[in-house]
């Protein structure tokens, strides 16, 4: 017994010192490890689903579901931003408050914000799954060539100016209802909208193409986020004193359509969430700016068709399904 006692007090040895390190590391593993099971993981999901059953009529249903992440982002971001909108429609029907009013701009700002806060409530809700510190470091990744911020800043300001061109050579009558401010607003008003929209792109990028790109590729996941974040929209279509009130949802879910591909192009190639918020931002500014359509000339359709063209086209042109142009530091 003493023998045995006298074993059990002695330290392992050097090799079993060295198998345990490698038995701890295993059972611990890093943030590179933990996000490739992560995306293995996800991919694996997806082949549960059969390919063929991908072009049924519950397609996008069996592939919400099959994603815990994008399940409980699109949950939130609905439930947030859809009860803070048709509260405030509520109130408007009932004038207690109107556009202007600090009641009403902030429900409304609060329902804006519906994915950012969705976003990081889903992100920390499925930490287990990937660490909250890999969103972050999607959120704030900057060093990128300058390239790459001239194409999220400057494609839509490009895109807005040839369509206002075309509807100015098939209509005429467009040029003298034009009504561009003068340039030097649009910095202000791109630092406004990165609030008023750009943060989106933390949910709808940062989340939802993140997730669903590499289980049906980069374009097929932008094509599916088109129509879910265009219907996310529509509680604004009652509410009077936004841009979208009484207007056309169907030019309004091409425009939208469009902007998911160029958004999940510019994150499939870069994997920024910034530079997407950045051209998201752009995109809105540049329409506040007044370089856009006039509506009652009856071209509503140019722009957003410009838009949806130019995301397909960035996508067949890059090849390999929107593989990214920019290594990823991980």
């Amino acid at each position: 017994m003493a023998g045995a006692a006298a074993r059990l007090q002695q330290p392992p040895a050097r090799g079993d010192r060295g198998k345990q390190r490698v038995r701890g590391s295993v059972d611990a593993p890093s943030a590179g490890q933990a996000w490739r099971r992560y995306k293995a993981a996800s991919v694996a999901e997806c082949r549960l689903i059969p390919v063929a059953r991908l072009d049924g009529a519950f397609a996008m249903v069996e592939l919400i579901s099959s994603h815990r992440r994008v399940r409980t982002f699109l949950a939130l971001a609905f439930g947030i931003s859809w009860c803070a909108w048709g509260a405030l429609i509520l109130m408007a029907q009932h004038q207690a408050t109107a556009y202007g009013e600090w009641p009403f701009m902030s429900l409304y700002v609060l329902g804006g914000l519906g994915p950012t806060i969705a976003a990081y409530g889903a992100v920390y809700l499925t930490r287990t799954d990937v660490p909250l510190c890999e969103f972050n470091q999607r959120v704030l990744r900057w060093r990128l060539p300058p390239a790459w911020y001239a194409v999220a800043i400057g494609t839509p300001i490009v895109l807005a100016f040839v369509a206002v061109g075309i509807a100015g050579a098939l209509h005429p009558a467009t040029w003298g209802q034009l009504a561009i401010k003068p340039w030097y607003v649009f910095p202000l008003l791109f630092a406004m909208t990165i609030i008023g929209g750009g943060l989106e792109e933390l949910g709808w990028r940062g989340v939802a193409q993140e997730a669903w790109g590499p289980m049906l590729g980069q374009a097929r996941a932008a094509w599916l986020i088109g129509p879910i974040w265009a219907v996310w929209h529509l509680p604004l279509f009652f509410l009077p004193g936004v841009s979208q009130y009484h207007g056309q949802f169907g030019p309004f879910l091409v425009g939208v359509a469009g902007n998911a591909l160029l958004f999940g192009w510019l994150y499939s190639r870069t994997r920024s969430i910034l530079l997407c918020v950045f051209m998201h931002a752009a995109s809105n500014a540049i329409v506040m700016l007044g370089v856009v359509v006039p509506a009652g000339v009856g071209a509503s359709l140019i722009s957003p068709c410009l838009v949806l063209a130019a995301g397909a086209l960035l996508f067949l042109s890059s090849g390999k399904r929107g593989s990214p142009a920019v290594p990823d530091a991980r």
